[in-house]
């Protein structure tokens, strides 16, 4: 579990450092019997309609969970793939990471549609992935964005959490909102509830 999670965040902290190029192909211009440096088919297609060109886009936001929140989307068509990180400051910090998969809509000239769902864990800052507990957060996350520029949105939309921990938890909870509860067993918790989540899309 201990290794699973640093590898995760490592996975993530490597993406979200990239930047989105798009590969180049020379094609034969038949008329003038020279070769030209031309985009290649899907770019151009990618280029000329929708909100979210390109193929990286990264995203800040506040929600329930955590004040400080970051992410990277790869894919600019119909489905993406998100790595995500946030950071919750105080006496008991924590961080958390997660992945998943999701899927964008254009609904008009300036509004867009994204769903996806997520699978991560919470770790306090201090002495991470130690102890004998562990955790797992899965979210679903509906976000509803409006274009300000080409490049820039903001967004909002609710979400629904279900935080599962076993063995000795370093958190009570880790949202500011009320959640239900069940023990599945007597060293076990799953808690759940909708959030929300209001951030800014580039």
């Amino acid at each position: 579990m201990k290794s699973f999670a640093l590898l995760a965040f490592g996975l993530w902290a490597g993406t979200a450092t990239a930047e989105s190029r798009y590969a180049p192909r020379l094609s034969l211009m038949s008329e003038r019997g020279a070769f030209a440096l031309q985009p290649a088919d899907d770019v151009s297609e990618s280029s000329s309609r929708g909100l979210r060109r390109g193929s990286t886009h990264m995203e800040f936001w506040l929600s329930d969970i955590q004040v400080a929140n970051m992410g990277v989307k790869l894919g600019g068509g119909a489905v993406y793939f998100t790595l995500m990180a946030g950071l919750e400051p105080g006496r008991d910090a924590r961080f958390s990471f997660a992945a998943g998969v999701g899927a964008h809509m254009t609904l008009s000239q300036r509004l867009w549609v994204d769903l996806d769902v997520t699978g991560g864990a919470v770790q306090p800052v201090r002495n991470p992935l130690e102890g004998d507990g562990g955790n797992v957060l899965g979210q679903a996350r509906l976000m509803l964005g409006f274009q300000l520029m080409p490049r820039m949105a903001v967004f909002a939309g609710p979400t629904y959490n279900a935080w599962f921990s076993w063995g000795e938890s370093d958190f009570d909870s880790i949202t500011r909102l009320s959640f239900r509860e069940s023990n599945p067993e007597p060293d076990q918790r799953l808690q759940h509830w909708p959030g929300i989540q209001v951030g800014l899309h580039i």
